[in-house]
């Protein structure tokens, strides 16, 4: 027998036993890891709601690239109604909701926003009270002679029925009162303040962010509609931006909430919207 020879065999044996261990472990590190399956939301509502969500949704699948996010923005009324028929994960609505709708849906607000009063950037006013607002919109003052301006009637413009910034700027400026029938109406929060810039004499409501060259916001009751006012509180037509949810919305859904009202969202709300948090 040569000398040693037992101590040989047992160390051949660890050793064999060791590249057996490592041989599985490198094995398991080769693992094919299963891609993430594929996630696609649909958003649809608000107008007003458009240039957040696109932000938010932007830097949302730029984390999470199995997400892609489409929004379709028509209108408050008919995203709550593509939410309620399954054509829509969420609904975008730029008013309160009604107590009935909060209570079969799932609430979230996730920003405020300023109703910006606009006129032409060549309109020499420059303020307007509550009141004289309400006159101008129910139709009372027709002339901007009569507020300051110089001898010219005034064309109203307004928003489409189911707008959620016409329901908002009705209940907060109007007294209950309905904004004149010889009203224009434009479809489109973005569409007013273009309007707005390429005629002189009107004068419309729209949200205070992406205000156009051409056109500017007026001050209300001495306020106007900047970040500081909205975080104060101070200006008289803030309304809230909400994703609204069917209560059985999944996991996929809820997470892209749970951004949107993270620090990092809010981040993003706050550059030109009132935090929600």
């Amino acid at each position: 027998m040569v000398c040693g020879e037992p101590w040989l065999q047992q160390t051949g044996r660890v050793v064999a036993g060791l590249l057996v261990v490592v041989a599985s472990v490198t094995t398991g590190c080769l693992a094919t890891v299963e891609p993430h399956p594929a996630v696609h939301l649909e958003v649809a509502g608000s107008t007003s709601m458009q240039p957040l969500l696109e932000e938010l949704a932007t830097a949302y699948t730029d984390r999470y690239d199995y997400v892609t996010i489409d929004i379709e923005a028509r209108g408050t009324r008919l995203g709550m109604e593509a939410l309620q028929d399954g054509k829509a994960d969420v609904a975008m609505v730029s008013r309160d909701l009604e107590s009935e709708e909060e209570e079969r849906l799932e609430v979230f607000v996730i920003a405020h926003d300023a109703i910006a009063i606009l006129v032409n950037s060549q309109n020499p006013v420059d303020s307007l009270t509550s009141g004289q607002l309400g006159d101008i919109f129910s139709g009372n003052i027709v002339a901007w002679s009569e507020v300051g301006g110089e001898e010219a009637d005034i064309e109203v413009l307004s928003r489409e029925d189911g707008s959620g910034t016409r329901q908002a700027f009705e209940g907060l400026a109007m007294q209950g009162q309905r904004v004149t029938l010889t009203a224009m109406v434009i479809p489109g929060s973005s569409a007013v303040g273009d309007f707005v810039a390429d005629n002189p004499a009107t004068i419309g409501y729209a949200s205070a962010a992406g205000v156009p060259l051409g056109a500017r916001a007026v001050r209300i009751d001495g306020s106007v509609p900047d970040l500081q006012a909205l975080t104060q509180g101070d200006y008289p037509l803030i309304r809230p931006f909400i994703l609204a949810t069917m209560e059985s919305a999944g996991e996929d859904v809820q997470s892209f909430l749970d951004f949107v009202l993270s620090p990092a969202g809010q981040v993003i709300v706050g550059r030109r919207y009132g935090r929600a948090r």
